[in-house]
């Protein structure tokens, strides 16, 4: 419903429409070519990848591995002290492996090796960012490989990452 919804707020005469993430690119193109006087924005998505590089729209990238970075360093600091089963992991469940995903990953794992030379990192993706179980399932399988913290990546589907995280007690 990319399309419909962004040409929705295109008519109502806002000052700017914000798309949500990297996989509305395209839709987002489309509309933004049919309202050349609406400004736009795109989360995770560079205006210069576009093939027809829309005047009205800007892209809003971060630098997720420096964020992923800080929380891989307090998770490695961390289960250097609080092993769980003996062991110092961490894991981390991307939803789907898309590059902001991954650069917030990246970070995480080495952040998590910056502070604690003898952690090992666990990744996997869900390939989905809405179904919390999916997520849940991976997170409960790194725990189960002995993850003392899970760093979710996903979207709404990572909220099943910290379902497993309380029911399992790790962070």
């Amino acid at each position: 419903d990319y399309v419909p919804n962004l040409t929705t707020l295109a008519k109502q005469d806002y000052d700017l429409v914000i798309a949500v993430g990297f996989l509305m690119a395209s839709a987002l193109e489309k509309v933004a070519a049919r309202y050349p006087d609406t400004n736009f924005a795109i989360i995770d998505y560079s205006q210069a990848d576009m093939p027809t590089k829309p005047k009205n729209v800007r892209g809003l990238l971060f630098k997720e591995q420096e964020a992923g970075y800080l929380v891989g360093y307090a998770a490695g600091l961390w289960v250097k002290t609080h092993q769980l089963n003996g062991e110092q992991v961490v894991g981390s469940v991307g939803g789907i492996k898309i590059p902001p995903v991954d650069r917030y990953i990246a970070g995480y794992q080495f952040g998590a090796k910056k502070a604690n030379k003898a952690v090992k990192t666990l990744n996997d993706y869900s390939q989905d960012f809405v179904a919390q179980a999916k997520c849940k399932e991976k997170a409960l399988n790194q725990i189960a490989n002995s993850a003392g913290v899970v760093f979710q990546v996903a979207g709404q589907c990572g909220l099943g990452v910290l379902d497993a995280a309380k029911e399992k007690q790790v962070l």
